[in-house]
C-alpha cells in the first residue's frame, strides 16, 4: 500500500510565509523533499534536495512504499508548478495539495494591484513570442509574468516598445521577502537594457486594454500598421466569403501587404496553410510582426516577387492576388498552368488594372465580379456625414488545371 503524498507551497523561501498547516505537514512526513534554499529554513525527519524531476518522478512509487513523502516547492503548488506535471504522470494518485502564497501575490501586495482581472503568463521554461507577450498585455488591464534570469523584465519591454505598447507600466518585483528584495515601477523603455533578475515577477498594467478574438473576420484596429497597405475588413469580409475557403485549405495571397488577408484566411483555415508572398521591405516587416502578434502561425511568409517565387509553393485550393506592381499577365499564366482547378479572387483600385483583368479573365470559368463602395460615419458637430473610400473590384473565378 503506498504511503501518502503531499505537494506542499512553500511561498517565497522565507520562513516567515510558510503557512501554519504547511509546517504541520512537513513535520508530519517521514521524508521531505525541496530545494536547498528551502532545505535551511525546515526542521524535519529526513531532508532530500530536489534536483532531477524527471528521475524523481519515476523514483516516486518505490519510494512510497517505505515512507510518507512531502515535495516543498516554491510559490503556489497548483499555479505554474509540480502538482500539473505529478497529475500527469500519475493521473489516478490522490495528491493533498497545502497551497502557499506565490511570488506574484507578493508584488500585487508590494505595488496595490488588484489582481482578479489578472491574466497569468509564464516565460519560465515556456515557449513565448514578443509577440506573443504583446499579444497578452494588448487585451488585459493587468498581465502578470513568471520570469527567469534568461527570459524576464528585458524581454518584456523589448517586446512592448516593439509592438507599440510603451504607455503601459511595469511593476517588478525581485527577491521579494529577502533582504536582497529589489522593486522597480516604471515605463517599458526604461528597462530595455535591464539585466534580467533570477527571482523575478512581473505585472504590466495596460491603461487601455482592448480584446482581439481569435476569429478570421478581425476588425482593422487588430492589426499593427505602418506605411504598407491594407486591404479593409469590410472588403476582406467579401474576399473570404468569394475564396470560399475550407479548414485544410492552402491558399496563396500574392502581395500579402500588412497581411490583414493572409491572417483572417489563416483563422478560417487552421488546418491548412497561407503563404504569403512580398516583395517591399517596408510591408514585409509589418506583415512578420502581425503574423507574430495575431499567432498566425499557419503563415507562411515568402520575400520576393510572385512570379519569380510560385514554381517553389505547393499547388493551392484558392488564390487571393491583392497586389501584382505591373505582372498580373505573368502571374495568371503561371496560375493558368497549375495542374489542379483553383478558387481565384483578385482585387483591384485603378482603372487601368480593372481593363486589363476584364481582358484577361473574361473567359474564365464561373466569373463573378463585384464592386464594394464603403462608407464610413464621421462626426460633424451633432451629425454624422459618411466618407467613402475607394471602390474596390473583386473578380472571382476558377483558374488552372491546364484546361484548353
Amino acid at each position: 500500500m503506498r504511503n501518502p503524498l503531499w505537494l506542499v507551497g512553500g511561498g517565497s523561501g522565507n520562513p516567515d510565509y510558510l503557512l501554519p498547516v504547511a509546517k504541520k505537514t512537513l513535520e508530519q512526513a517521514d521524508c521531505v523533499i525541496a530545494s536547498q534554499r528551502f532545505g535551511k529554513m525546515l526542521s524535519v525527519k529526513k531532508f532530500l534536495p530536489l534536483i532531477d524531476l524527471s528521475n524523481l518522478l519515476e523514483q516516486l512509487p518505490t519510494m512510497l512504499e517505505d515512507e510518507s513523502i512531502a515535495i516543498l516547492v516554491s510559490g503556489d503548488p497548483l499555479l505554474y508548478s509540480f502538482y500539473r506535471t505529478i497529475k500527469n504522470h500519475y493521473p489516478d494518485w490522490q495528491i493533498p495539495v497545502i497551497p502557499g502564497i506565490g511570488s506574484l501575490q507578493l508584488l500585487g501586495a508590494k505595488f496595490g494591484l488588484p489582481m482578479e482581472q489578472a491574466y497569468i503568463c509564464s516565460l519560465h521554461g515556456k515557449s513565448y513570442t514578443a509577440g506573443s507577450i504583446a499579444y497578452a498585455v494588448t487585451q488585459h488591464s493587468l498581465t502578470l509574468f513568471f520570469c527567469s534570469a534568461t527570459d524576464g523584465v528585458r524581454e518584456i519591454a523589448n517586446a512592448l516598445c516593439s509592438y507599440g505598447l510603451e504607455d503601459t507600466t511595469l511593476f517588478i518585483g525581485a527577491n521579494l521577502t529577502y533582504e536582497t528584495e529589489q522593486l522597480w515601477k516604471g515605463e517599458p523603455k526604461q528597462f530595455c537594457e535591464m539585466e534580467n533578475p533570477s527571482l523575478c515577477v512581473v505585472a504590466v498594467s495596460n491603461p487601455a486594454p482592448k480584446k482581439i478574438g481569435n476569429i478570421a473576420l478581425l476588425p482593422d484596429i487588430a492589426f499593427l500598421r505602418n506605411s504598407a497597405p491594407m486591404t479593409k475588413e469590410e472588403v476582406r469580409a467579401v474576399i473570404l466569403s468569394k475564396l470560399q475557403l475550407q479548414p485544410d485549405s492552402i491558399v496563396w495571397d500574392i502581395g500579402a501587404g500588412t497581411g490583414s488577408v493572409s491572417i483572417s484566411c489563416a483563422k478560417c483555415c487552421p488546418y491548412g496553410t497561407v503563404y504569403a508572398i512580398e516583395y517591399q521591405a517596408s510591408a514585409l516587416e509589418i506583415l512578420r510582426k502581425n503574423c507574430t502578434y495575431l499567432q498566425a502561425e499557419n503563415v507562411t511568409i515568402l520575400a520576393g516577387r510572385a512570379e519569380q517565387v510560385m514554381a517553389t509553393l505547393p499547388v493551392p485550393d484558392c488564390i487571393f492576388i491583392g497586389g501584382s506592381d505591373g505582372a498580373c499577365s505573368s502571374i495568371l499564366q503561371q496560375i493558368q498552368s497549375l495542374p489542379k482547378t483553383v478558387r481565384l479572387v483578385v482585387s483591384s483600385v485603378t482603372l487601368e488594372t480593372q481593363a486589363e483583368l476584364m481582358t484577361l479573365l473574361q473567359d474564365m470559368p464561373q466569373l463573378e465580379i463585384v464592386q464594394i463602395a464603403v462608407g464610413r460615419s464621421r462626426a460633424v458637430g451633432k451629425y454624422h456625414v459618411l466618407e467613402n473610400n475607394h471602390p474596390v473590384m473583386l473578380f472571382s473565378c476558377l483558374a488552372g488545371g491546364k484546361r484548353e
